[in-house]
């Protein structure tokens, strides 16, 4: 189901979290900007919400591509909507401590913070720290092609100990979600860079 915020004009004020209910769905596609893949049809992800957890939390499953025989991967969010863990195959999970802190609601332009988080993959006993820079930049409209939303423009700076990440997302209250995102990785070892974009292709969140 597409869909189109109302009164796009009107200011935001402070955002409070989402309201994410067990059904709500999301499809995006996922794609790589770079000119060598000018060609490349992207990548759906679907994601959707299966329960509710003690503490807020909320399990999603996500599934990247249409083959058949493509699991869904179990991801944890916290009840701000930030990652907890997530599979990387059915069984394996990338755990962040605290939370990877991609929102902080209440939310409003000109907010920002910065935390040190712990990521680990515990069946081989990796551990790694992420230093994580999020400020809100400002309100913006934008038009994917599951309709146009009236978002909060975000810049995050992630830094690692392989690589550093600078993304832009856009957070549309009318989706739960972030809308659009561009996210370029540069690597340490070799100074390769990648660049990729993701978009929101269609959503189901009902209502009364």
């Amino acid at each position: 189901m597409n869909t189109t915020t109302p009164s796009l004009a009107a200011a935001f004020g402070k955002l409070p979290k989402p309201d994410i209910r067990v059904g709500d769905e999301w499809l995006f596609l996922t794609r790589t900007l770079d000119d060598s893949d000018a060609k490349d049809a992207g990548l759906l992800m679907r994601s959707r919400v299966v329960a509710m957890l003690d503490a807020g939390r909320i399990q999603i499953e996500v599934k990247n591509g249409d083959a058949a025989d493509t699991p869904w991967l179990k991801n944890i969010y916290s009840d701000q909507f930030d990652l907890l863990s997530r599979e990387m195959v059915p069984g394996e999970a990338i755990t962040y401590t605290p939370a990877f802190p991609q929102f902080r609601f209440p939310m409003s332009p000109g907010e920002a913070w910065a935390q040190t988080i712990t990521q680990s993959q515990p069946e081989w006993e990796l551990h790694a720290q992420i230093g994580v820079d999020v400020t809100v930049e400002a309100e913006d409209i934008v038009q994917v092609p599951a309709g146009t939303f009236k978002t909060l423009r975000l810049l995050g700076r992630y830094t690692t100990p392989n690589a550093t990440v600078t993304t832009h997302y856009w957070y549309a209250p009318a989706a739960g979600r972030a809308v659009k995102g561009i996210e370029d990785t540069l690597a340490k070892i070799n100074d390769s860079r990648v660049r990729v974009q993701y978009e929101l292709q269609s959503l189901n969140r009902l209502r009364a």
